[in-house]
């Protein structure tokens, strides 16, 4: 399986670090009121595009996925790998290698909530005001997000969000080590029903996969 990869996706999406420093009001209360546009959602379904580039390493890679959020719950779909939340452990299941890794989530340090992504702008970094574009008819204002903690892999965020509707456009990643990443929203649907069963693990359908607990 390549966790990497996943992993690097979920860091798209729920991204969760300490700290705080002073930022531009405008682009704190742009991203304070895309945290309140997304928080009254009960459900949300998404499609994106997420790319990966590294110049000097001749690396270009090209993925689309799902994710689908159901509170606290959540399913993400991407390289031929199944995230799955049920509110208490995660299972990742590799379809191509048949195994699946199943972590509790009280032992994980730094446990995922699909809401973090639009909570994180909140600590750890310095927001700025960034450029604005006109995308298909949508006026699109990006924020710069600037870490404050050293150890960040990243150089800096830019958030992209449509000022209209207060969504998410798109994120791009600018990795300290020169490889940048890129997730683009290509569809959203919010407040439509999701069948509960979508967030259950149904062990009995991936009998002849290997099951690794931690």
């Amino acid at each position: 399986m390549n966790n990497n990869k996943i992993k690097s996706v979920l860091a798209l999406f729920f991204i969760a670090i300490m700290g705080f420093s002073q930022s531009d009001q405008r682009a704190r209360n742009l991203l304070d009121q895309v945290s309140e546009v997304y928080a009254s959602f009960e459900t949300m379904s998404m499609t994106f595009a997420y790319q990966l580039d590294n110049a000097t390493e001749g690396i270009s890679q090209k993925e689309e996925g799902t994710i689908l959020v159901a509170n606290d719950k959540y399913k993400l779909t991407i390289m031929g790998i199944q995230q799955l939340f049920d509110g208490t452990s995660i299972y990742t299941i590799d379809d191509l290698n048949e195994e699946v890794i199943v972590q509790d989530e009280s032992s994980l340090d730094n446990p995922l909530n699909p809401l973090d992504i639009f909570e994180f702008h909140k600590e750890g970094y310095l927001l700025q005001w960034d450029i604005a574009q006109r995308v298909s008819g949508r006026d699109i204002r990006y924020v710069k997000l600037i870490p404050t903690q050293a150890e960040s892999q990243s150089k800096y965020l830019l958030l992209g969000i449509d000022t209209a509707s207060k969504h998410l456009y798109k994120i791009i990643d600018l990795g300290i080590n020169g490889t940048d990443t890129t997730f683009t929203v290509q569809e959203f649907v919010s407040n439509t029903p999701i069948e509960p069963k979508t967030f259950v693990f149904d062990e009995d359908k991936y009998a002849n996969y290997y099951i690794d607990r931690f």
